[in-house]
């Protein structure tokens, strides 16, 4: 039985019993889980073993094949309008940035609201979303690159964007699938910090992917390690010790008492 942490914060959203299944492999078994507001949930494990496609089931890119996930004030999101509605509150930082090359840094922050006007209107991007979209790119050091491309950028500033354009949306739930993986360290702990004044707001929840452990256990309020598709730890960041790794990533040794990285 896993360690865990039954949160008093109320719940932004619910997992119950979710299982995923792709072709004949189940990638997830069962998990039921609850995500509290303001806070910052770091999920940790080795590769394979269902991080990004619990992603991809929170944001409604995978549909469960068993199980559901509700969302507080909508309900269970099993049908089109609720899934609409989510997906409405909720920003995603994809770890393949999924930008548009030929675009530049403000349209591809822009493309964020996308969901705020008619998908064909051929009127420009109006003052006040072009402002909000600027600001997203300030906050994450990126604003003097507003108008370059996409493909002159480097990959750390292709993520940034990636998280400027998750911002803009002012989400509920907010995503990040490895979000600090092509930034450098202090550009990393820079980018936690704002995950981390986001969340003091109030009103925000943060589920993260993370394959760096001591990030995990410094930015998140609490981690939940997979295993085999399942939940094998989930409790406070602060009780992440070198028992719970060993349960997560049972072939490695810790290294430098920072732990191991899962590839």
């Amino acid at each position: 039985m896993p360690f865990s942490v039954t949160s008093p914060q109320l719940a932004t959203v619910t997992v119950e019993r979710l299982t995923v299944r792709r072709g004949n492999r189940t990638v997830l078994h069962e998990l039921s889980l609850s995500f509290a507001e303001d806070s910052i949930t770091a999920v940790v494990g080795p590769s394979g073993v269902g991080k990004t496609t619990l992603m991809g089931a929170l944001n409604g890119l995978l549909r469960p094949s068993d199980g559901a996930i509700s969302m507080a004030g909508i309900g269970r999101l099993d049908e089109a309008g609720t899934l609409r509605e989510a997906r409405r509150r909720t920003a995603t930082v994809f770890q393949n940035h999924a930008l548009i090359d030929r675009l530049s840094a403000l349209d591809n922050v822009l493309l964020g609201l996308a969901d705020s006007r008619h998908p064909l209107s051929p009127l420009p991007w109006p003052r006040a979303l072009r402002e909000r979209a600027a600001r997203a790119l300030d906050e994450v050091g990126l604003l003097g690159r507003a108008t370059t491309r996409i493909d002159r950028l480097s990959g750390g500033e292709r993520q940034r964007v990636g998280i400027a354009r998750a911002l803009v949306r002012c989400p509920r739930l907010l995503l990040g699938d490895e979000p600090f993986a092509s930034v450098d360290p202090a550009l990393a702990r820079r980018l936690a910090e704002e995950f981390r004044r986001l969340v003091a707001r109030g009103g925000l929840t943060v589920i993260l992917v993370l394959h760096q452990l001591q990030m995990a256990r410094t930015l998140a309020d609490r981690i939940v390690g997979l295993a085999d598709g399942r939940v094998a730890f989930d409790g406070p960041a602060a009780a992440f010790d070198a028992a719970a790794e060993n349960r997560i990533f049972p072939s490695h040794a810790p290294l430098d008492g920072q732990g191991p990285v899962s590839p």
